[in-house]
């Protein structure tokens, strides 16, 4: 078998191992935040810090123009000012725990992806979320890492290919945004 047709192969593996029990858990945790007039915040690093820009883009625009009000979504990695002046001012770990801090209310929602399960900056965004009452997210690979024991929902990706396991947090994000979108539609009929 060719790299490609294995790749895909191992792909398809890993998308049917997610378990469909913890997506649908997610999906209602965020139907509720957005009923609640809640806010959901991203996280991540290199690849993840794409997905944790994307994710919001597709929820915040989309479920607005669906459910007819906003709904506060936001990511923490998409201003370079503020990360920059976070990690020169305290130290790296502290870029996403800070914005946490300012942004996390009870019961709002952090969803924080790290494909190892164990970036710092990640584990102490948890960590701000969590002392804020909020609820966590967590998306990984590699086993999990510390963040599958930190945050109080997880997906696991069984894989310690960086780039498949940010395939599947990408599916994941894309998945949970349509059966949102999907159940809005259904409930404004």
């Amino acid at each position: 078998m060719g790299y490609v047709k294995e790749y895909f192969t191992q792909l398809q593996q890993l998308l049917g191992d997610v378990s469909e029990e913890d997506v649908d858990n997610q999906v209602e945790l965020l139907y509720q935040n957005y009923l609640a007039g809640r806010r959901v915040c991203f996280c991540g690093n290199g690849g993840s810090a794409a997905t944790a820009s994307h994710l919001p883009a597709d929820l915040q625009k989309n479920i607005h123009l669906i459910g007819g009000r906003p709904w506060e979504c936001l990511s923490l990695v998409d201003s370079s000012p503020l990360l920059t002046a976070w990690a020169n001012d305290t130290e790296y770990a502290m870029v996403f725990a800070g914005q946490a801090q300012c942004w996390m209310r009870p019961d709002d929602i952090l969803v924080a992806i790290s494909g190892s399960g164990n970036s710092p900056n990640i584990l102490a965004a948890v960590q701000a979320a969590h002392d804020a009452g909020a609820i966590t997210i967590g998306w990984s690979g590699y086993g999990g890492g510390k963040l599958a024991r930190m945050a109080q929902h997880n997906v696991v990706v069984h894989s310690n290919n960086m780039q498949l396991v940010e395939d599947v947090h990408m599916s994941l994000g894309h998945v949970i945004f349509s059966a949102l979108r999907e159940r809005l539609h259904l409930t404004l009929k």
